[in-house]
């Protein structure tokens, strides 16, 4: 039978079910990469036995690769947990979770875990790589944090780079590297001695942030101070307190003075603003540049560049200047 026959055949058993997609494909493959042969072949030389036969060989192999990667993939997740070291009283591990709710050290190089739970007195000696990291408790970070989500209700300390997705944090979080994120949510307290990457901040707290500070929007509502600096697109500042951002440059910035025209509960200092549309209240600043500028109350500038500008009674700017 010739190999054109030989095909016929696969394509008829794999019509009627009795071979699948899969292994008609293997078949048909071995016998393409083979020359043809010039003799035709008789009925009798592919008994269905024979046939039967490579089709059985074909599914056997093709049990075996997938026994060997389950195989692979166990030994994978003995070797990580043997990688890791823990000692301390309420600490519990399995092949998803880390979970210490008393007193614990775990370490490793790194720690990788799908879920990583502080309830009580943590450390983590080394760099952590999880999906999800929960701290309710207190928790020591000696190297790096690589996760999707991170919440910290209780204390958090990163001794690296903090990288996630979401960032929620209504404890106490220190961050003694960057941070890198989408989202980044504060109702407590945030401390970051490097950089902060992200998309979304908003912050109803503390947050302190000694490195440039670079988001899409910044919406801020608490006290807020960046010494390196913040550019964004957005920027929204409700002041909760005395704060302090060295420069700020975005296309909208809006800040407002919160606790009544007489009792203004916070106000704002920067050494420049530069933005198109700007409006700013209880805002002391060296220069301040922008298309459509208006200076609200309690305010003290020394130079505003401006095209159009609106200055509050009760607020100073020593300099005006239009732009040449």
């Amino acid at each position: 039978m010739k190999r054109k026959d030989i095909l016929r055949k696969l394509e008829e058993r794999l019509a009627r079910g009795e071979i699948n997609e899969k292994t008609y494909l293997e078949i048909k493959g071995r016998y393409e990469s083979e020359p043809e042969e010039p003799e035709e072949l008789g009925e009798a030389d592919l008994p269905n036995a024979d046939l039967g036969t490579t089709i059985g060989n074909v599914v056997a192999q093709a049990t075996a690769e997938a026994s060997r990667a389950a195989g692979d993939a166990v030994r994978a997740v003995g070797e990580a947990m043997r990688a890791m070291d823990f000692s301390g009283i309420g600490t519990k591990l399995s092949d998803e979770t880390i979970k210490i709710v008393g007193s614990g050290v775990v370490s490793g190089n790194p720690v990788r875990t799908v879920e990583f739970v502080a309830a009580g007195g943590a450390k983590v000696q080394g760099s952590l790589e999880a999906e999800v990291a929960r701290i309710s408790g207190s928790c020591v970070f000696e190297g790096d944090v690589h996760v999707e989500e991170f919440h910290c209700s209780g204390s958090a300390r990163i001794a690296g780079k903090l990288t996630a997705e979401d960032v929620e944090s209504s404890g106490s979080l220190q961050v003694e590297g960057d941070i890198e994120a989408e989202d980044i949510s504060v109702s407590g307290a945030l401390q970051v001695k490097g950089s902060v990457s992200v998309e979304d901040f908003h912050s109803s707290g503390s947050v302190r942030v000694d490195g440039p500070v670079k988001a899409e929007d910044f919406h801020s509502s608490g006290l807020v101070r960046i010494d390196g600096g913040l550019k964004a697109e957005d920027v929204m500042i409700d002041l909760g307190g005395n704060s302090r951002i060295t420069t700020i440059e975005a296309e909208d910035i809006r800040v407002k003075a919160t606790g009544g025209f007489f009792r203004v509960r916070g106000d704002l200092s920067a050494d420049r603003i530069e933005g198109t549309d700007l409006e700013l209240e209880a805002t002391t600043a060296a220069f301040v540049k922008g298309e459509e500028v208006t200076i609200g109350p309690h305010c003290k500038i020394d130079v505003v560049e401006a095209r159009e500008l609106r200055v509050h009674q009760s607020s100073e700017v020593r300099e005006r200047r239009t732009p040449s």
